[in-house]
C-alpha cells in the first residue's frame, strides 16, 4: 500500500515514466520478432546448409545481367559432376491463369518442377507420395488453401485443374496427385500450384536452379570446375556466363538479382532497424536514470530520516526496486499491447505461442536493468550531504542528452533524405503522378493478339482518352538483348542492345518528347503483318521449306523497313556524341527471327526516360514498335469519367477476353511497388525519429526539472534583485541551447555519411542538400525549447518569497 500511495504522490513521473519505457519495450519486442523471422528463412529445410542455388552472371558488352535463373537444360551437372547429389529446377508459369470447374484465377505461384523436389526441400505433404511427386507428365500438387477454397476439402486427390501459361497459346490440364500444406511464411518463395513437366521443351528453358551438395563436399572447388569447364568447351566469340553457388538461406537477405521469385529482403534494413532499436533502448534507460536521480532528490529528505533513524541502503534501496518492478510491469502491460497492435498492421504475429519463451527472456532483461537503474543515483550519491548539481556532474547528466538529441537530428534528417529521394525517383518515371492512367499487365498470350481489337473498342468510349502498349509493366526490367549492326559503328565481340517493344504510340501517350528525330512512326505493321514475319523466319531456318508458301510469305512480308527509337544510354553505348548524328543512320538488330525485325534506319533518339527500376543505370535500348511481345496495356481515361470509364474497360475486356479474368491497377502503384522496401524503410525510420524525439523530450524535460530544483534559490535572489521573467528564462535555457548546438554539430556528419551510403543503392540520387540538415536541427530545437520553457516558466514565475523560505 505505501507503494500505490507514493505512485499517487508522483504520478506524473510514473507516467512519464511508463510511456518511455512502453515505447521502447515495444519497438524491441516487434524487432525481436521481425528479427528473428527474417533470419530464420529457408532454415525449417533439414538439408538447408548443403543446398545451392545456381545463377549465372551474362556479361554482354556494356550490359551485365545477373538474373535469379538460370538458361537451359542444367540436368546434366547431375551426371557430370558427382559431388552434386541431386537438383531440382522450378519454372514459373509465369501469370498463369488458373481453372477450377468454372472457376478462373490469375496465379503468380504457379511453377513446373522436377520430381526431385520433395526430396530436396521438407515443405510438408499432407496428402499424396513425397518419393513419387512429379515422376509422371501431367501431375499436379496444390496448397491446402487453394484446395479448400476451391474444392471445400483436402480430399482433392485425381480431381483436374487446368493452368494456361502466360505465353501459352493453350491451357494444360493436370490431376492432383497430393496437397501440400501452405508454405511457411520464412520460406524464400510460396508455391500454390507445383506441376511436373509435360514436354521436353519445359526442362530447356529458364529455371530457377538448386543443387544439394554432398556432405563435405567443396563447394568452391565445385564452382570453379563448372566454370573451367564452360570455359573450355566454349567454342564461340561470346563470353562464357559467370557461374555463382548461392547458399539457400542466403538467398533472402543477400540476394537482389533480377527476376528473383519474390521480393526478397535486406540485410541493411536489419541492421538499420536493430540499430535504432539499440539507441532507443539507450535512450530511454538513460532518461529513467535521469528521472531516477530526479526522484531521488525530491524525496531527498525523507531518505535522509530513514537513514538517521537506522535504516540500511539495502532498505530504502528495496523500496526503490518495487516502486520500480511495478513501473517494469506496467511499461510491459502497455508495451506488450502497443507491440500487438502495431504488429497486426505491419503484419508480424507478435504474441504467437512459439515467441512467449523469447518474450519472457525479453522481459525478464528488461526488467533487471531498471531495477539497477532505479537505486544507482542512491548507491552513487552521499546521502548525508545535499546532492549538488557541480560542474562535473552536470556534464555527466548532459552528456546523454546531447546524445539523445544527436540521434534524434540524425533520425529526422534521414526521413527527410529517405522521403526525398523516393519523390525523386517517382518524378524520374514517365507520368508517374498520374492518376488516371490504369495498367493491365501480364496479359496472357491470346489476350496480347487481340490488342488492336480491344484498343478500337476502348476508343469508342468518350472515357478512354488513349491506349497504348509495352513490352514490359512500368517499373519492370528490361532483360532482352541481342547483337545489333549499325552504320558507321565497328561491332564489338559480345556487343549487345537490348529491346524494349511498344506500340507506335507509347512516348506521346506518356508525354516524352525526342531530342532528335521523332517519335510519331505513322504506319506501322499490324499483328497479323508480325505472324506472317515470324512464320517466315521459322520457314526459311527449314530445310525442307514449302516453296510456294515461302513465296506467299515473302510477299505479304514484303521489304518492310524498320523504323527504331534510340535512347541516350544507347548513344553512349556507340559512341555517338550528338542525337541528330544517329538519325537516318542504317540499323539491325540480329534477332533468331531475322524477318520480325528487319533491316531500318533510326528514326528517333529519346531521353532515358527512366521506365524501368531505378536501382540500376539505363540500360541502352532499341526501341521497337511491335505489338506482340507488348504484355502490358497502358490506359489512360477521363478522371471526370472515372466510375464509367473502368466500367467500360471490364466490360470490353470480358467481352473480347472472356476466358481471363479482369485485373488492373493505377501506374502509380505499379512505380510504387518496386520501391516497396524503400518505404518501408522510410517509415520505419519516421516511426524510430518520433519515438526518439518523445524520449529525447522526456529526458530534457527531466534535466529542467533537476536544474530548476537546484537553482531555486538563485531564481528567487534574481528576481528580487529585479530580473524579469524573460531574463530568467533566457538564464535557465542558455545550457540546454548549448546541448542542442552540439548534438547538431555532431550529428551532421553523422546524418551526411549515412544518407551519403544509402543514396548509393541508386543510379539516380537526389542531392544532399543543407537546408535538410538545418531542418532536422530547427524541428528538434524547436521542440526541446518548448519542452524546457515548459519547466523553466514555472519556475520563472513563481513567488520569490516562496522559493527563499523553500530554501
Amino acid at each position: 500500500m505505501k507503494i500505490i500511495r507514493r505512485l499517487k504522490q508522483n504520478w506524473q513521473w510514473f507516467l512519464i515514466n511508463v510511456l518511455g519505457l512502453s515505447a521502447a519495450f515495444s519497438c524491441l519486442l516487434i524487432i525481436f520478432v521481425y528479427t528473428s523471422q527474417q533470419l530464420s528463412y529457408d532454415k525449417f529445410h533439414s538439408k538447408a546448409g548443403r543446398i545451392y542455388r545456381m545463377t549465372t552472371d551474362t556479361n554482354r558488352g556494356a550490359i551485365s545481367i545477373h538474373p535469379a535463373r538460370v538458361y537451359g537444360d542444367s540436368q546434366k551437372l547431375l551426371s557430370n559432376y558427382p559431388t552434386i547429389e541431386n537438383m531440382v529446377r522450378i519454372v514459373p508459369f509465369r501469370n498463369a491463369i488458373v481453372k477450377i470447374g468454372e472457376q478462373k484465377f490469375y496465379s503468380r505461384n504457379a511453377y513446373s518442377t522436377d520430381s526431385s523436389f520433395f526430396k530436396i526441400f521438407d515443405f510438408k505433404i499432407l496428402s499424396g507420395s513425397r518419393e513419387n511427386a512429379f515422376s509422371q507428365p501431367g501431375r499436379a500438387f496444390i496448397c491446402r488453401s487453394l484446395a479448400l477454397t476451391y474444392f471445400g476439402s483436402i480430399d482433392v486427390a485425381g480431381r483436374e485443374i487446368t493452368i494456361l501459361h502466360q505465353q501459352d497459346p493453350n491451357p494444360k490440364v493436370y490431376t492432383i496427385d497430393g496437397v501440400m500444406e501452405d508454405f511457411p511464411v520464412n520460406s524464400h518463395f510460396h508455391a500454390e500450384l507445383l506441376t511436373s513437366f509435360t514436354s521436353d521443351n519445359d526442362r530447356t528453358t529458364w529455371a530457377y536452379t538448386y543443387l544439394l551438395i554432398k556432405k563435405g563436399a567443396d563447394v568452391d572447388a565445385l564452382r570453379s570446375t563448372i566454370q573451367h569447364n564452360w570455359e573450355t568447351e566454349n567454342k564461340s566469340n561470346d563470353s562464357v556466363p559467370i557461374l555463382y553457388l548461392q547458399k539457400l538461406t542466403d538467398i533472402h537477405l543477400f540476394s537482389q538479382k533480377t527476376v528473383e521469385m519474390e521480393k526478397n529482403g535486406d540485410i541493411r534494413s536489419i541492421i538499420l532497424l536493430v540499430s535504432c532499436t539499440v539507441l532507443i533502448l539507450f535512450i530511454a534507460f538513460i532518461n529513467y536514470l535521469n528521472l531516477s536521480r530526479v526522484q531521488l532528490i525530491a524525496r531527498m529528505k525523507s531518505v535522509k530520516i530513514k537513514l538517521i533513524n537506522g535504516a540500511s541502503k539495502w532498505t530504502v534501496g528495496w523500496e526503490i526496486i518495487q516502486e520500480s518492478l511495478l513501473l517494469s510491469v506496467f511499461s510491459i502491460l502497455l508495451g506488450l499491447f502497443i507491440a500487438d497492435w502495431l504488429g497486426e498492421s505491419l503484419k508480424i504475429s507478435v504474441l504467437q505461442s512459439g515467441r512467449i519463451f523469447g518474450i519472457a527472456i525479453i522481459c525478464l532483461g528488461f526488467i533487471v536493468p531498471i531495477a539497477l537503474l532505479a537505486v544507482f543515483p542512491l548507491y552513487s550519491s552521499k546521502i548525508v550531504a545535499d546532492i549538488k548539481m557541480t560542474n562535473k556532474q552536470e556534464s555527466m547528466y548532459s552528456f546523454p542528452i546531447v546524445v539523445q538529441f544527436t540521434l534524434a537530428i540524425v533520425a529526422i534528417a534521414s526521413t527527410l533524405v529517405l522521403t526525398r529521394q523516393i519523390d525523386f525517383i517517382n518524378s524520374k518515371h514517365p507520368a508517374s503522378q498520374n492518376a488516371n492512367m490504369l495498367v493491365i499487365t501480364d496479359n496472357p498470350w491470346q489476350s496480347v493478339q487481340r490488342y488492336d481489337l480491344f484498343k478500337t473498342e476502348l476508343l469508342k468510349n468518350s472515357s478512354i482518352t488513349n491506349v497504348t502498349a509495352a513490352m514490359e509493366e512500368p517499373g519492370g526490367n528490361i532483360l532482352d538483348a541481342v547483337a545489333f549492326e549499325m552504320e558507321g559503328v565497328a561491332k564489338k565481340p559480345g556487343q549487345s542492345i537490348n529491346i524494349f517493344t511498344t506500340d507506335s504510340n507509347f512516348f506521346s501517350s506518356l508525354g516524352i518528347h525526342p531530342l532528335a528525330g521523332t517519335t510519331e512512326l505513322g504506319s506501322t505493321p499490324s499483328q497479323q503483318w508480325e505472324s506472317d514475319a515470324v512464320d517466315l523466319s521459322n520457314l526459311r531456318q527449314s530445310s525442307n521449306a514449302d516453296k510456294q508458301k515461302l513465296a506467299d510469305l515473302e510477299r505479304k512480308v514484303g521489304n518492310y523497313r524498320e523504323k527504331y527509337i534510340l535512347n541516350q544510354s544507347a548513344l553512349r553505348l556507340l559512341g555517338i556524341n550528338k542525337p541528330e548524328d544517329a538519325i537516318g543512320k542504317r540499323f539491325r538488330l540480329n534477332f533468331f527471327l531475322p524477318d520480325l525485325f528487319p533491316e531500318g534506319e533510326i528514326a528517333g533518339v529519346v531521353p532515358d526516360f527512366h521506365y524501368t527500376d531505378l536501382h540500376s543505370p539505363e540500360k541502352p535500348l532499341a526501341i521497337v514498335p511491335r505489338k506482340m511481345f507488348n504484355y502490358c496495356f497502358i490506359i489512360s481515361i477521363n478522371p471526370v469519367q472515372r466510375g464509367e470509364a473502368i466500367n467500360t474497360i471490364a466490360s470490353t475486356w470480358q467481352k473480347i477476353n472472356p476466358e481471363f479474368p479482369f485485373q488492373y491497377e493505377y501506374i502509380t502503384d505499379s512505380y510504387r511497388k518496386v520501391y516497396a522496401g524503400e518505404y518501408a524503410q522510410t517509415h520505419a525510420l519516421s516511426l524510430f525519429a518520433l519515438i526518439s524525439i518523445i524520449l529525447s523530450s522526456l529526458g530534457i524535460f527531466a534535466m529542467a526539472a533537476f536544474s530548476m530544483q537546484h537553482r531555486v534559490k538563485e531564481i528567487g535572489i534574481r528576481k528580487i534583485n529585479g530580473a524579469t521573467i524573460t531574463e530568467i528564462l533566457t538564464i535557465l535555457n542558455k545550457s540546454f541551447v548549448r546541448w542542442i548546438v552540439l548534438a547538431f554539430i555532431i550529428a551532421t556528419p553523422i546524418a551526411w555519411l549515412a544518407m551519403h551510403e544509402w543514396l548509393e543503392n541508386f543510379a539516380y540520387k537526389t542531392e544532399l542538400s543543407w537546408w535538410i540538415f538545418a531542418l532536422a536541427g530547427t524541428i528538434v530545437f524547436g521542440i526541446a525549447l518548448l519542452t524546457v520553457n515548459l519547466r523553466s516558466w514555472r519556475a520563472a514565475t513563481r513567488n520569490p518569497v516562496e522559493a527563499l523560505r523553500y530554501e
